[in-house]
C-alpha cells in the first residue's frame, strides 16, 4: 500500500489511501494521535484521474490537509486547546502562496530585467531570458532554505520530523516492522519527496515559462500563474513515474539533484522523533486494514 507523508509541528502526518492520521509530541512528552477518513476529489469524477489534473488537484489537497494538520499539531506541541477555523486556514494558504508569488515569480521576472538594464541591454529571447529566471528562482529557492534553517531551531528540529517521516515509509515500503531499530540502515531521502516536487516544478517552469513570451513584467508574472497548475500537474506525473521506475539507471541520475536537496530539507531524525513519525504509519494502516478497503491507483501520495 502507497502512503505519504508529511512533517507538522513536534511530529509527523501520514495518508494513506483512504485515511489521513497524525502523531505529535505534546509538552509532556506524549505522542498524541488524531485520524480521521479522507476521500480525495480524484476519486470523484473520471475526469479528474486524467494525467496532469490529478497531480494539480492532489498538490491542492495536500496543502489544505497539510496546513489543517500543522496548525493542529502546533496547538498540540504548545499545549494550546483552541484550532484555527476553516476560514484563518484559508487565510494563512492564501498568505502563502502570496508570499510564493512575491519570491519564486514575480522576484525572478524583475531580477532578470534587472540583469538585462545593469548590461544595458533588454532580453528578448524567451529561452535566454528564462534560464537566467530559472536560475534566480532556483537560486532563491535553495537560499530561502539556507537562511530559515539558520535562523530557527524550530525548522531544523521540523526537518528532523521530516528525516522522521521518509525512513518510516521506507520501513514500511521494505515490508520490515515499524520499529526504530529497522530505520537505522535508511537515509532521509525519497523519491516521492515534496522537495523534489518543487525542484522539478522550478525546472519545468523553465521550458513552459518559455513558450509564453516577453511582452512586459506584469504579463510575465500573470501568465505564469495560469499556467503554475499545468507545470505542477506535469511535476506529479514525473515524480509517480519515478518513484515507479526508482531502479531503472536513467531515472537514477534524473532523480539525483532532488534527492541532493533534501539534504537541505531533512535532518538525520532521533528514535523518538521515527516513534512519532511510525506511530501515524501504524495509525493510518490500522484503519486500512479495519475498513479492508482496496487502495486506489488514482489516489498516489507525495512524501513531503
Amino acid at each position: 500500500m502507497r502512503v505519504g507523508g508529511q512533517a507538522i509541528m513536534e511530529g509527523v502526518m501520514m495518508r494513506s489511501p483512504n485515511f489521513w492520521g497524525m502523531a505529535v509530541r505534546n509538552p509532556q512528552g506524549e505522542v498524541e494521535i488524531k485520524a480521521d477518513r479522507f476521500s480525495s476529489v480524484t476519486k470523484k469524477n473520471r475526469l479528474f484521474r486524467l494525467p496532469v489534473i490529478r497531480g494539480f488537484l492532489s498538490l491542492a489537497e495536500t496543502l489544505w490537509l497539510g496546513m489543517k494538520t500543522l496548525t493542529v499539531s502546533t496547538n498540540i506541541a504548545l499545549g494550546e486547546e483552541e484550532d484555527l477555523s476553516k476560514k484563518e486556514i484559508a487565510l494563512t494558504i492564501l498568505f502563502g502562496l502570496g508570499l510564493a508569488l512575491l519570491l519564486f515569480l514575480a522576484a525572478p521576472v524583475l531580477g532578470t530585467m534587472g540583469i538585462g538594464a545593469l548590461l544595458g541591454t533588454t532580453i528578448e529571447n524567451p529561452v535566454i531570458f528564462n534560464l537566467v529566471e530559472g536560475a534566480l528562482r532556483i537560486a532563491i529557492f535553495i537560499l530561502y532554505i539556507v537562511v530559515i534553517t539558520a535562523v530557527s531551531k524550530d525548522i531544523k528540529r521540523f526537518f528532523g520530523y521530516h528525516g522522521a517521516e521518509h525512513k518510516a515509509i521506507k520501513v514500511h515500503e521494505s515490508g520490515e516492522e515499524l520499529v526504530p531499530e529497522n530505520s537505522y540502515r535508511f537515509d532521509t531521502s525519497h523519491v516521492r519527496c515534496g522537495t523534489s516536487f518543487v525542484l522539478y516544478v522550478l525546472v519545468l517552469s523553465i521550458l513552459v515559462f518559455s513558450l509564453l513570451g516577453t511582452h512586459g513584467w506584469l504579463f510575465m508574472v500573470f501568465s505564469r500563474v495560469l499556467v503554475i497548475p499545468i507545470v505542477a500537474g506535469l511535476a506529479f506525473e514525473f515524480i509517480m513515474w519515478s518513484a515507479r521506475n526508482q531502479d531503472n539507471s536513467v531515472v537514477k541520475v534524473l532523480v539525483w539533484p532532488g534527492l541532493l536537496l533534501q539534504k537541505l530539507t531533512t535532518r538525520e531524525p532521533s528514535d523518538d522523533m521515527v516513534e512519532v513519525a511510525m506511530s501515524s504509519l501504524k495509525k493510518v494502516l490500522s484503519l486500512e486494514e479495519e475498513a479492508r478497503i482496496a487502495p486506489n491507483d488514482a489516489t498516489n501520495k507525495l512524501v513531503i
